[in-house]
């Protein structure tokens, strides 16, 4: 996939596991004390498509993460987890997301959750886009 298709799948990706995620949390909250509590400025949606955007921009970082050894593989996937960490929860502070440091805790969980469910899917998209390419090779094979 090309970097521009890479960065915007992710920024879709990310804002939409961002907004499945404080779902579930609501849905946790009316269960557990039987009112919705969380409740959503004006400013939100838009503060998560900037994260989410954010967040997909270091994904330069692991491009050619291919042709590495494992080593250093395994070593860029980790900064690069921490970065992306850090880009949540600085924009968790700028926007206002939580209140207490329970509330960090609680991003930090979810921000966990998503990172695996975008590698996930982002692994998936790819597999998908070289199954075509395959197709199509080997329909251009055919024909010869």
């Amino acid at each position: 996939m090309n970097k521009a298709k890479i960065i915007f799948n992710q920024t879709i990706m990310i804002s939409t596991a961002i907004l499945f995620g404080l779902g579930i949390q609501m849905i946790i909250q009316h269960f557990i004390s039987g009112s919705e509590t969380l409740v959503l400025g004006w400013y939100i949606p838009i503060s998560i498509c900037l994260t989410g955007f954010l967040c997909s921009l270091p994904t330069y970082f692991l491009l050619d993460i291919d042709t590495l050894e494992k080593k250093v593989m395994w070593m860029r996937i980790g900064i690069h987890f921490v970065l992306v960490g850090g880009i949540v929860v600085l924009c968790g502070y700028l926007f206002d997301w939580y209140g207490d440091l329970f509330d960090v805790r609680k991003i930090v969980v979810m921000y966990s959750i998503i990172y695996v469910f975008v590698w996930i899917i982002t692994a998936w998209i790819a597999k998908s886009d070289e199954i075509k390419i395959n197709a199509a090779i080997k329909e251009m094979q055919d024909s010869e």
